[in-house]
Parts: C-alpha cells; sequence; structure tokens
C-alpha cells in the first residue's frame, strides 16, 4: 500500500458554537450527518464533537490534495460501537473521488483539549 495524502485540521471550538447559535438548523443540516447530529446532541458539548467532525472533513480534503467538487455531509466522522474508535464514512461524489484516486485506507487521529479540536488523515492506497 502506498501513502497517498495527508492532512491536517485545527478547530477554534468557540466558532463552531457560535455557527451553531447564529444559524442553527441551516448550518448544522448543511454540514454534519444526522449519525454525526445525533451523536454530538447525546454529549455534555454538542459543540466540541461537532467540531471535531468538521475538523475531520477539512482533512480528509487536504489528505485529497485539494478541495474537490463533493458537500461537507459526504465526509462523516463515525466511531465504532464496540470501542468508540473514530473513523471516516464516505459516501456520494467524496466516495467516488477516493476512489478514482485509488484510496483504499484512511486512518484517522483526533484530539482535543479545552477550546481546539485537531484531526489528521491519511490516505492510503494503490501506488
Amino acid at each position: 500500500m502506498t501513502f497517498l495524502g495527508v492532512g491536517i485540521d485545527l478547530v477554534y471550538i468557540p466558532r463552531i458554537k457560535n455557527l451553531i447559535d447564529r444559524y442553527q438548523i441551516r448550518f448544522l443540516t448543511r454540514l454534519f450527518t444526522e449519525e454525526e447530529l445525533d451523536y454530538a446532541f447525546k454529549k455534555r458539548n454538542p459543540s466540541q464533537a461537532l467540531a471535531s467532525a468538521f475538523a475531520v472533513k477539512e482533512a480528509f480534503y487536504k489528505a485529497l490534495g485539494g478541495y474537490s467538487p463533493f458537500r461537507f455531509k459526504e465526509i462523516s466522522l463515525a466511531r465504532c460501537p464496540s470501542t468508540g474508535k473514530p473513523f471516516v464514512r464516505l459516501s456520494g461524489r467524496a466516495e467516488e473521488i477516493f476512489k478514482e484516486r485509488k484510496g483504499q485506507k484512511i486512518d484517522l487521529s483526533l484530539s482535543h483539549d479545552f477550546n481546539y479540536t485537531i484531526a489528521i488523515v491519511q490516505i492510503w492506497g494503490e501506488g
């Protein structure tokens, strides 16, 4: 397997909270999947979970080498039901582009501390 790209994104959590407060459902439904929203709003701090999902989406774009014509909702931060381990779930055009670029595996690392969350995405595939 060959390394195809890496992306990293740092998000200021209060910025996401302000966007949620300002645009509410319009912002939430435009950027996040039902799964991401369900997960976030079960948490004490939904803004932190949504900021992490946003960081994953941006990091994935960067790992593919720049902004491609697909929507944020086509990139989803999901979690393994038994372990809680995060992973990236693709759909629609994002999944098509990933496959066109010979992507086979996505590694994800997340971290957060107080006001910030960070995501690192590595894409692996055919060389």
